[in-house]
Parts: structure tokens; C-alpha cells; sequence
């Protein structure tokens, strides 16, 4: 997030090689949605939700890479591995969110439970 704020021009030119056209569109566009998905799991807001957004994202920045750089695993040579982890880790806190709020309520609520 902070090359893209630092270098909106570079990430611009990442995100049209990448096939994302209008590029700088498709930045604002990364940078709402990967603010959205880091405050909402840092402070525990709708994580049932806010780790679906973190995944969906890291699953299309593993697809940006995949199309800029080809296919490589290691992230110290340019590769996806970071990028799976934290999508895998972002599904689990979702998936987690789901389970603790089915096993509270006996259901699950589209955003948060109704307390009377």
C-alpha cells in the first residue's frame, strides 16, 4: 500500500502491464480497498467480511504478478508466496468469524447480530 501512496505513477504503469486499464483507477481502487481490509481486521470490524476483501485481494495481486512477472513461488525472487500466505491467512479469519458467529447465535447475520 505504501509504494503504491509513495509512487502512484509506478504503480500506475505495474497495474497497465498487469492488464488493469484505467490503470490509476484500478490503484485508488487497491488503495480503498486494502485500507478497508487492513483496518477492518486490525480492529476486529466485520472480520467475516473484511477477510473476504483481504483474500479477494491478495488472490488478484497473486494474479497481477502471475501476469507481469510469470509464475514464480518465492517471494524473495519476485514470486507469490507472501501473497498466498496472507490471502490463506485472511480466508481462515473470515472463515473463523463465520464458525464463532454460528456457534453464538445458532445462525449467522448478514452484518452483525441483532442485540435486543
Amino acid at each position: 500500500m505504501l509504494f503504491k501512496l509513495m509512487d502512484l505513477h509506478g504503480a500506475a504503469a505495474f497495474f497497465e502491464k498487469a492488464g488493469f486499464k484505467p490503470a490509476l483507477f484500478f490503484v485508488v481502487l487497491a488503495l480503498v480497498m486494502e485500507s478497508v481490509a487492513a483496518a477492518g481486521l486490525f480492529f476486529n470490524i466485520l472480520v467475516k467480511w473484511t477477510g473476504l476483501v483481504s483474500a479477494g485481494v491478495l488472490a488478484v495481486a497473486v494474479y497481477a504478478v502471475f501476469a507481469t512477472k510469470g509464475a514464480g513461488w518465492l517471494w524473495n525472487l519476485g514470486g507469490v508466496e507472501y501473497l498466498v500466505l496472507w490471502a490463506a491467512g485472511s480466508f481462515v479469519f473470515a472463515l473463523n468469524a463465520w464458525k464463532q458467529e454460528l456457534a453464538k447465535y445458532g445462525r449467522v447475520y448478514l452484518l452483525t447480530a441483532a442485540h435486543a
